[in-house]
């Protein structure tokens, strides 16, 4: 799913950055070793530890303790705050659940992903839940986030 994603991305001429959290990297390997790469991908930035988040993207620290690292109301301000970093024509940030000791509720289980999508002035919102091990999770929010990103240039395009 990620090459074709990638090819998409490279036919339209273009460029996406990762902001990752519970992903930690995942999303820009998965593009860095498709063939479509060096047109496509301008980067990742981690940000698995919340001083990430504080420190380097400026996300408020109410805003993470009214909501949680793990919540849709911080991934949408991590594409925000990377729209201002970072010269790209999408923005995609992914939060979640990989595995115990987050934020989760029975609302808000282990494997529950949220992931945000900025193109063209708007931001797309995308709430998952992954099953499996660490491992299959990654390779399922990797699919999931493909097939937004697809369907969400695809749109404008229409």
């Amino acid at each position: 799913m990620t090459d074709s994603c990638a090819k998409l991305l490279a036919d339209k001429g273009l460029t996406v950055v990762f902001i990752e959290s519970a992903t930690a990297g995942y999303l820009a390997h998965r593009f860095s070793v498709s063939p479509y790469s060096g047109d496509v991908l301008m980067g990742s930035l981690v940000c698995y530890d919340v001083s990430i988040k504080k420190q380097i993207l400026k996300v408020p620290s109410q805003l993470i303790e009214d909501c949680t690292p793990e919540s849709l109301e911080v991934t949408r301000e991590l594409v925000i705050k990377a729209k201002k970093m970072f010269e790209a024509d999408l923005h995609v940030a992914c939060t979640g659940l990989l595995k115990p000791s987050g934020s989760e509720t029975e609302e808000k289980p282990v494997g529950t992903f949220f992931y945000c999508i900025g193109y063209q002035g708007e931001i797309y919102d995308f709430r998952s839940l992954c099953h499996g091990a660490p491992e299959q999770k990654l390779r399922s929010i990797n699919s999931l986030i493909c097939k937004s990103i697809i369907e969400v240039v695809t749109s404008h395009t229409a």
